[in-house]
């Protein structure tokens, strides 16, 4: 059976109001179950299973969005409510400590409400909220495929400033190893941090790292942090490789695996200087692939950003599927 909201008339307003998390996490759960049933991915329903437990801690929630401005920041937005019923979402969330970014999401329409304009009443409420607490941008992210949301944010002014594709192995064959001529792929070791933040320099689009810059505090990672992952690993029954390639000046590629000793998917990411692509997106691929041919087999799930024409035909050539691809829009408000 599916999902019916069928909630108490708690209050006969009709209309846009601002998001109560104490009271309203439960309805807008049950909202996004029926908005996007049929599009949710693993991720997604892990998320909805978070929404809907926060439920239980609605008095908490409450409670802190009375005594502190910041927690309110940090959850806040929008609902489109008919006769008490939560029909339309969005979250707005403050996403840098000085409030000049912040992130549109969670925006959901019930089946039977759309086409009336809601969603567009409630991104353009969530903008114009954003913007007089100070903000400069407005960031959200759309499937590419999801051609209605993408006009909608389109026409409110959003353009695209990074694109990340996904893309899936359901099992592999027989692999062969093409090594990278003349380069060597070998263990990045933790002391080389540097290196790693080169290459994400030169290898993320400038318009990409205009919402999320690259910063040394990611890849320089201390004892702690290195102890932390190691115990991540260790919970989770994985192994992670960091693998490069060693360029000129630093690492021409870098290829993060991790690989789960229990139930697959095995997690493959792909990094590589623009220089250097063409011929070594090839020999990532086929090495993360020989790696796992010692782990239980099952599906691979390999993450690419956009634009990288040559990594998205190295892995479609050994089987790889498009599952989708996410578009992270921005929209400046100064």
């Amino acid at each position: 059976m599916g999902v019916v909201l069928v909630l108490p008339n708690r209050e006969a307003f009709s209309g846009l109001r601002l998001l109560d998390v104490g009271r309203d996490m439960g309805q807008i759960a049950q909202l996004m179950e029926v908005a996007f049933r049929e599009e949710l991915s693993p991720a997604g329903k892990e998320a909805l299973r978070e929404l809907k437990l926060m439920r239980y801690l609605a008095p908490l929630l409450w409670f802190l969005s009375r005594i502190s401005p910041e927690f309110r920041d940090l959850f806040t937005g929008y609902v489109w409510v008919d006769e008490g019923l939560i029909v339309g979402n969005v979250t707005l969330s403050m996403d840098s400590p000085d409030a000049r970014q912040w992130v549109i999401s969670n925006v959901a329409v019930h089946p039977r409400y759309r086409g009336r304009g809601i969603a567009r009443e409630l991104v353009r409420a969530a903008i114009d909220l954003a913007r007089r607490r100070g903000g400069e941008l407005v960031t959200l992210q759309v499937r590419k495929a999801n051609l209605a949301a993408q006009n909608l944010y389109r026409s409110l002014g959003f353009a695209e400033f990074d694109s990340t594709m996904e893309s899936r192995l359901e099992r592999m064959g027989d692999v062969v190893f093409c090594p990278p001529k003349d380069l060597k792929l070998r263990r990045a070791r933790p002391d080389e941090w540097w290196k790693g933040y080169e290459l994400a320099r030169a290898a993320v689009p400038s318009r990409a790292q205009r919402l999320s810059p690259v910063l040394k505090a990611d890849y320089e990672l201390g004892l702690g942090r290195r102890l932390a992952a190691w115990l991540s690993d260790l919970i989770h029954c994985r192994d992670t490789y960091r693998l490069a390639v060693e360029g000129d000046e630093g690492f021409a590629a870098l290829l993060t695996l991790r690989a789960t000793r229990l139930r697959p998917p095995h997690r493959v990411e792909l990094m590589v200087h623009p220089r250097y692509r063409g011929p070594l997106e090839e020999a990532l691929v086929t090495e993360a692939l020989s790696i796992l041919k010692r782990y239980p087999q099952g599906q691979v799930i390999a993450r690419v950003q956009l634009p990288h024409p040559e990594a998205v035909e190295a892995l479609k050539r050994w089987g790889f599927v498009e599952v989708e691809t996410v578009d992270q829009l921005g929209l400046e408000l100064c």
